[in-house]
């Protein structure tokens, strides 16, 4: 009995020492091989330029608090390690530009831009020029293909025959005494 007592209250205390080492060793701080407190978490957000200072390096961007749903206005401040997409340097940006910036928080609080991109606007692969032809649908009406559509969007030698009078709530019905 003595040797089931003891037995019992060893593995208490073992129990209690493991627990006791686990939850001192989770207070360490996260540090680098180099013994450095490691870099804070890289955020992102995206935006439209409100306005650029120059002569401080900050760039005011509106965008959406997604915890919110509000639009908030954030201050991000550049420096000579932030990259860039799509432009050379913070002088480009303007405002009304649509940013997309990593950043990171620093300890005195302020915004730090890591990377920023500028968003391009998106053209169209296919342009239309004189002479272009092309099947197109106006309201029920298909204009053929051999069909010229200037830039002006003036249709030219369109063959009557081929318009359907059909509007878009209706399908055309066929004419059964054809068949």
């Amino acid at each position: 009995m003595k040797v089931r007592k003891v037995a019992v209250y060893g593995i208490i205390v073992s129990f209690i020492l493991i627990n006791t080492g686990l939850a001192l060793s989770q207070t360490t701080t996260a540090t680098t091989g180099a013994g450095e407190k490691a870099e804070p978490e890289t955020e992102w957000l995206w935006g439209e330029v409100v306005s650029v200072d120059p002569m401080t390096s900050e760039i005011k961007v509106k965008t959406l608090d997604y915890k919110n749903d509000t639009e908030i206005e954030v201050l991000v401040n550049v420096d000579d390690k932030t990259t860039y997409e799509n432009i050379k340097s913070a002088a480009e940006i303007k405002p009304k530009d649509s940013l997309s910036i990593d950043y990171i928080v620093t300890a005195e609080g302020k915004n730090l831009a890591k990377n920023i991109s500028l968003e391009k606007a998106e053209v169209s692969d296919m342009p239309i020029s004189a002479g272009d032809t092309a099947p197109t649908t106006v309201v029920g009406a298909t204009i053929p293909s051999d069909t010229e559509v200037t830039p002006q969007g003036k249709v030219e030698d369109q063959k009557p025959a081929s318009i359907s009078t059909a509007t878009p709530d209706e399908s055309p019905k066929a004419d059964s005494s054809k068949y």
